[in-house]
């Protein structure tokens, strides 16, 4: 349901419920999961474990309509689901999992949750740190949403492919729905969008220049200013590639339905990457051809050109 979409934080349990999910499943349908194990009685009772409560749901508001799906189990109900993990007398406590495996954190990780129990940003962190190289707190996110031209014209010259909407900052339905839309279409595999993992960072020179752009970013303009010095015009959603607009099709989000706004995505997107990794392979190209440099031809003794003649 939206609503648990929207809070971003989906009851694992094996009990039956409209809004429970068997952690196998949980698994099923997300690659990575932030899953707190907790126990309900304690709720509100305990200053230092109710931080640690408070934080994870915090962060993972923050992590809404991104890669990061979140779940939480209340032992009270579901312990056999946190002996598989953790010693259930150490809970609450949270792990992140990536494909049904988790993921070991380091000492750094657990000296600084530990220094800031329940501190969101220490959270998020921790998860940035753990899933990928990219140290920007947006780096988990999948739609950026951007208020001026400058942020607008960056994501065109640092992306290949940008598929951009535009929604009123006041209308939070809208922004929801496109941002809903763009996270169905990447978890569901339809728009690749690979996190580049920890480390991926240290780049030789010529590894660094060959990604200079990334393949794919989603954007929500908002307001008219962001769309200042595009073509791109309100009520409409667009695909860009190297800047230039690609294709762009009417979509006002407003009251649009999310299977809507889905499918008008999944048509641009799907040309766009065609012709994004088409300009990626000419770029390349262009790159090792101006890298090549012709080697001076040799002469022989006692021959002149016809110039010096």
């Amino acid at each position: 349901p939206m609503d648990v979409r929207q809070r971003n934080v989906v009851r694992v349990s094996r009990l039956p419920c409209d809004e429970c999910a068997t952690l196998e499943n949980f698994y099923k349908e997300n690659s990575l999961v932030f899953l707190l194990f907790y126990e309900r009685a304690l709720v509100g009772k305990h200053h230092y474990k109710q931080s640690i409560i408070s934080g994870f749901h915090a962060a993972c508001e923050d992590l809404q309509w991104s890669r990061v799906a979140c779940g939480a189990v209340d032992m009270v109900e579901d312990k056999a689901y946190a002996e598989q993990y953790i010693d259930p007398k150490t809970a609450p406590a949270h792990i992140l999992v990536r494909d049904g495996t988790p993921i070991q954190m380091q000492k750094r990780h657990i000296d600084k949750l530990m220094d800031k129990p329940g501190d969101k940003e220490t959270i998020l962190w921790h998860l940035r740190d753990l899933l990928t190289s990219d140290p920007s707190p947006g780096a988990l996110s999948i739609t950026t949403e951007v208020s001026g031209a400058d942020p607008f014209n960056r994501f065109l010259r640092s992306y290949r492919l940008v598929v951009v909407g535009s929604a009123d900052r006041d209308d939070q339905d809208a922004r929801s729905t496109f941002r809903a839309a763009a996270q169905r279409l990447v978890l569901s595999g339809d728009v690749p969008m690979a996190l580049e993992p920890p480390g991926a960072g240290k780049k030789s020179k010529a590894a660094a220049a060959k990604d200079k752009k990334k393949r794919v970013a989603f954007v929500l303009a908002l307001g008219g200013k962001a769309l200042s010095g595009s073509n791109l015009t309100k009520g409409k959603v667009a695909a860009f590639v190297d800047g230039k607009k690609l294709d762009e099709r009417p979509l006002v989000l407003k009251d649009s339905k999310e299977t809507v706004v889905v499918e008008a995505l999944r048509a641009l997107a799907g040309p766009g990457l065609v012709a994004a990794d088409e300009a990626a392979k000419r770029a390349e190209a262009a790159a090792a051809e101006g890298r090549v440099k012709p080697k001076p031809t040799k002469k022989k003794k006692g021959t002149h050109n016809p110039e010096e003649m």
